[in-house]
């Protein structure tokens, strides 16, 4: 094999593949612009209900304001991990992307980079963006949470939508299919809370932590014990890892 050969296979190159093709998908842009706005949307949920008579703290206002933004956000987002991967599948151009790159692991570690990417600084832009559409509220009922209150709260919100971005992907190499994957992604991260919350009354048992949701919100916003830290990354890494492991399997022992 020729240099050049290995330079065009070499994973920074297909990594910037990924990403020209992924921007070039005029449905990546509504996705994008979605993250943006759904946060934002999200975020002014809980700043409506602020009250005088029962106004949050100033610990727990960013952090509301992120939660709530995060849950519109993740919405969009979602959406955009999927489309990331099963828009070639649609098209029908993946084989080609296959036939250029063999490495097929290789094509889809690039791909996962480009998705974390983009997903960290959608989040990284949506948040603050959602926090300032708040901020008159908080001002008018006197509220002026630290900086460090903001940034904690902050950093946490984006691990957390980076996480499910990385589900979402996990989900959609397993599936292949657009429908399938937002269907799932969209299942685990809303239903299946409820549903385990319900089992786990009717069994009298804690099952709301053997959900995505559940594990990954703890991982990032309590202040558990390490036990309960490193449990909440075992369950999140299982439902990244699991579909991951199926889809990748699938992958490379048949065509695409």
């Amino acid at each position: 094999m020729t240099a050049d050969k290995q330079q065009q296979l070499s994973l920074p190159n297909l990594v910037s593949s990924e990403w020209l093709k992924l921007r070039s998908l005029r449905s990546f842009w509504f996705a994008a612009a979605g993250v943006v706005l759904l946060t934002a949307a999200g975020a002014l949920l809980p700043a409506l209900f602020f009250t005088a008579d029962n106004p949050p703290t100033e610990a727990e206002a960013p952090l509301l304001v992120f939660r709530f933004g995060a849950m519109g956000g993740q919405i969009a987002l979602l959406v955009l991990a999927v489309l990331a991967l099963t828009s070639e599948y649609s098209s029908g151009s993946i084989r080609l992307t296959l036939v250029a790159a063999p490495r097929r692991l290789r094509v889809i570690a690039a791909k996962a980079v480009v998705v974390t990417a983009v997903s960290a600084l959608l989040a990284v832009v949506s948040l603050p963006v959602a926090y300032v559409v708040c901020v008159p509220k908080l001002n008018s009922l006197g509220l002026h949470p630290a900086s460090r209150s903001i940034i904690g709260g902050f950093a946490a919100h984006v691990g957390y939508l980076i996480l499910v971005a990385a589900f979402a992907f996990a989900v959609a190499l397993a599936v292949r299919s657009t429908a399938a994957g937002v269907g799932i992604g969209l299942g685990v991260v809303f239903v299946l809370p409820s549903v385990l919350s319900l089992l786990g009354g009717g069994l009298h048992q804690t099952l709301d932590k053997l959900g995505f949701t559940d594990a990954a919100n703890s991982l990032f916003y309590s202040h558990s014990s390490i036990g309960t830290l490193l449990t909440d990354a075992v369950t999140v890494t299982v439902w990244v890892a699991v579909p991951l492991l199926i889809g990748g399997m699938a992958l490379v022992r048949r065509d695409a």
